[in-house]
């Protein structure tokens, strides 16, 4: 009988461990939601140390661009899909050349957006930041351009590892 005891309390006590266990997990995901994250800062914010007024511009300059590159994407994604559904039509090479060359020039809006949002970026830095800013902008579009698997932005501890 005795021994009878030692195993309900040891069945017990795994029981009560297990419902702390449940508990701690469960607290820790409820409240870990509920906790107000700092915003995370990106790669051009870190870099040229902007303070937290220039951070909000850039990231409504950020998020303005963001909009206008989605926006040029799903278009091209459109153009393209209607491109390539015709893969079982006889179509002349000028009619695909040319619905080519449009596909293009989407492209080439894109790389004029981003010049000039890159510009606007440029402008609200101080002078100082502008000098940084010419060094490093380079190297963002070269990481960005690489091919190879999708990156998600530059090297999370500044510039990329080759630069280094």
């Amino acid at each position: 009988m005795k021994e009878n005891s030692k195993f309900r309390l040891l069945w017990v006590a795994v029981g009560v461990l297990l419902l702390l266990n449940i508990s701690l997990l469960a607290w820790i995901s409820f409240f870990s939601k509920m906790l107000p994250r700092e915003p995370q800062r990106l790669f051009l914010e870190t870099e040229l140390k902007f303070d937290e007024k220039q951070a909000e511009a850039y990231r409504k300059l950020r998020h303005e661009h963001a909009e206008q590159m989605r926006s040029l994407r799903d278009g091209v994604k459109e153009m393209k899909e209607a491109y390539y559904a015709d893969l079982d039509k006889t179509i002349s090479e000028d009619s695909l050349k040319e619905r080519a060359e449009k596909i293009e020039g989407r492209m080439v809006e894109a790389d004029v957006i981003t010049f000039k949002h890159f510009q606007q970026v440029r402008e609200m830095c101080t002078p100082e930041q502008q000098k940084h800013f010419d060094e490093v902008i380079i190297e963002l579009i070269r990481s960005l351009e690489r091919p190879g698997p999708p990156r998600r932005g530059p090297h999370p501890e500044g510039m990329p590892p080759e630069r280094r």
